[in-house]
């Protein structure tokens, strides 16, 4: 049998190395392995990023979106936390989420199967593996991408760049690749009136808000985060 004092050893060696973690840097969510989102507690790690709370409001303005018996889909879903999100709020929809990084899609599976059966997780570049009878069905596209700037990296806490992956978090020199492809390729996949939803960076609200009105959006609007930044772009098809 193992003895008490084997028991404390143990978990005396694990609270130090959970101490250890978070002093060398480690965000603290990844220390714990749980971030709490929404209603959810969804489980991440080391190359999955961690869910913010301004993002739940880019969940709102989905959910305000989506009719009944709707179709959404989260593209870079990374832990899966909108998509959960959307279908634990929303068990009439039909929820359908990619991820391109494996070890983010680990992450990602891992919540799924965890926190419900209802999501639709794909492994695939933005919309590249999504099924093609979605093809101008879907109601709301919903995205979180990467939009950092390369040369914003300095200002990003040490937490952040340190330890969240890169693919997650820049989104090329302007900060505006992945945005330019995500508001592009919707307009293949949303049905016509369907919505685009995007959380964006805090002094990128003019830049994408021209950007998808160049492209044929109508409806074009910014909405701000609890801080009062424009931190989400969402527009019709």
């Amino acid at each position: 049998m193992t003895g008490s004092g084997e028991i404390e050893a143990a978990q005396e060696r694990r609270i130090l190395d959970l101490t250890r973690r978070r002093t060398l840097g480690e965000p603290l969510q990844y220390v714990t392995g749980v971030a709490g989102f929404r209603h959810l507690d969804v489980t991440v790690g080391p190359g999955v990023f961690i869910p913010r709370p301004e993002t739940e409001q880019v969940v709102d303005r989905a959910l305000a979106h989506l009719p009944r018996g709707g179709i959404a889909i989260d593209i870079g879903t990374g832990s899966g936390a909108m998509a959960l999100a959307i279908a634990q709020e929303r068990p009439d929809a039909e929820v359908w989420a990619t991820e391109v990084s494996p070890q983010a899609l680990w992450w990602g599976e891992r919540n799924v199967a965890a926190l419900s059966g209802a999501v639709h997780l794909v492994s695939g570049d933005l919309f590249d593996e999504v099924p093609s009878s979605l093809r101008r069905r879907l109601h709301v596209v919903v995205s979180n991408p990467p939009y950092v700037g390369r040369d914003e990296a300095d200002e990003l806490p040490e937490e952040v760049k340190d330890h969240e992956p890169q693919v997650a978090l820049f989104g090329g020199g302007d900060g505006l690749d992945v945005i330019r492809r995500i508001t592009s390729e919707a307009r293949d996949w949303l049905r016509e009136g369907g919505w685009l939803v995007l959380e964006i960076g805090a002094t990128q609200g003019d830049r994408v808000a021209a950007l998808v009105e160049g492209l044929g959006y109508v409806e074009v609007s910014t909405g701000r985060d609890l801080g009062g930044r424009e931190r989400i772009v969402e527009a019709r098809r």
